[in-house]
């Protein structure tokens, strides 16, 4: 039972401090953060430049095509550098940060 608390104390993925590095870092800065706390400085400079997508707008990833607000583009030199297209769909973005992101 006491392999339970140990692990169950553990803080989740989320909770745990990484390194942001490159053109994330330049995006959500170079200090130690959690990946939660990263995720949200990503929507807000998404949100700040008015990147995300709206009605007529789609993506294709993965063989599946996303509309709308599931659309990102990467408008900012900053979502260029880290993603290297024009657009991504919504799903890609963690996928992407996470190789700019050291444990």
């Amino acid at each position: 039972m006491s392999g339970w608390s140990v692990a169950h104390n553990m803080p989740s993925a989320l909770q745990q401090k990484v390194q942001p590095v490159g053109p994330l870092a330049d995006i959500v800065g170079s200090k130690k953060q959690t990946r939660g706390e990263i995720t949200k400085k990503l929507w807000a400079h998404i949100k700040k430049h008015e990147l995300q997508g709206g009605p007529g707008d789609t993506c294709r990833y993965n063989g599946k095509t996303y509309k709308g607000g599931q659309v990102i583009f990467c408008e900012t030199d900053e979502m260029h550098d880290m993603c290297g297209k024009n657009k991504i769909a919504m799903t890609e973005l963690t996928a992407i940060a996470n190789k700019y992101i050291e444990s």
